[in-house]
């Protein structure tokens, strides 16, 4: 039973039943839409990955950045299965260049990335860390609202869609969201790190939700910027989620290489500026 639960979030589903109902009824027909689209989404990827290292004065390393994300082994997967990696990756690596800018763009971004796969709930925290520390005259109570706001703004798009089938079967919509994590593994993860070995399945998991955990308390009190943070969230959950697929990867190499830009200021004024950029 625990193997037949859909996996993304309803806007996927709504995209599908829209151009059904446009006429594309056949699978081929539904290709030959998604694929163009998916590749803008995946160029994308790419234009936001170079625009951020060309703010922190490193066109050279981000042209090299780009490469890796747009011809790497990861990206060359996601183009040969069209999952929809790219569509969600794209809105949260907008939502982390806009955090500190534009911080109701930003949350707007993260929740639609969520609408399309929920992977990203667990770096909410990490940008909401993020977004405090990156606004350092400001009181505490202006800080809790900022938060507190985005917050909102992130989780409203996701639960909006999520209405009608909340409505109709809630337990099942809730087994949903929670299948990433309590799925069975199966031939995906099974025997890998510690799982097997020393805590079994529910032991591991706890060891991916207490590092994870740490993981944002460390940003928090460490001022780590919330591109490494997040990168490391991720880490975590690849290291210890019970199931592992490939284009899970593709993830983490999108945040790995956009924290890399913020390894070495390269100027006095970026360093300055390192929270309202990142």
């Amino acid at each position: 039973e625990n193997s037949k639960y859909p996996t993304y979030l309803p806007l996927s589903y709504y995209f599908a039943s829209t151009l059904n109902n446009l006429g594309a009824q056949r699978f081929i027909d539904f290709m030959n839409i998604w694929k163009p689209i998916n590749l803008f989404f995946h160029l994308c990827m790419g234009v936001v990955t170079f625009s951020i290292y060309y703010q922190q004065r490193k066109p050279i390393s981000g042209i090299i950045a780009c490469s890796i994300l747009l011809l790497g082994r990861w990206s060359a997967y996601i183009i040969n299965v069209q999952h929809l990696e790219f569509a969600a990756i794209l809105p949260i690596l907008i939502a982390g260049q806009q955090l500190n800018r534009k911080p109701k763009l930003s949350a707007l971004m993260f929740g639609l990335s969520l609408s399309i796969k929920h992977v990203g709930i667990i770096l909410l925290p990490n940008f909401l860390i993020g977004l405090k520390t990156g606004s350092t005259s400001e009181n505490d109570s202006s800080n809790r609202k900022r938060i507190l706001a985005y917050s909102v703004v992130a989780l409203i798009i996701p639960l909006i869609i999520s209405i009608p089938f909340l409505l109709d079967q809630p337990s099942g919509f809730l087994l949903n969201i929670l299948f990433s994590t309590t799925r069975d593994f199966g031939d995906h993860g099974k025997a890998t790190g510690t799982r097997m070995i020393l805590a079994g399945v529910d032991g591991t998991r706890l060891i991916m939700i207490v590092l994870i955990t740490m993981n944002w308390a460390a940003q928090a009190k460490e001022k780590i910027n919330f591109w490494f943070a997040s990168t490391i969230s991720l880490l975590i959950f690849l290291q210890f989620n019970a199931v592992i697929f490939a284009q899970y990867y593709i993830w983490l190499a999108a945040f790995l290489l956009i924290s890399c830009a913020f390894l070495t200021p390269t100027t006095t004024n970026q360093l300055r500026q390192k929270n309202s950029i990142n």
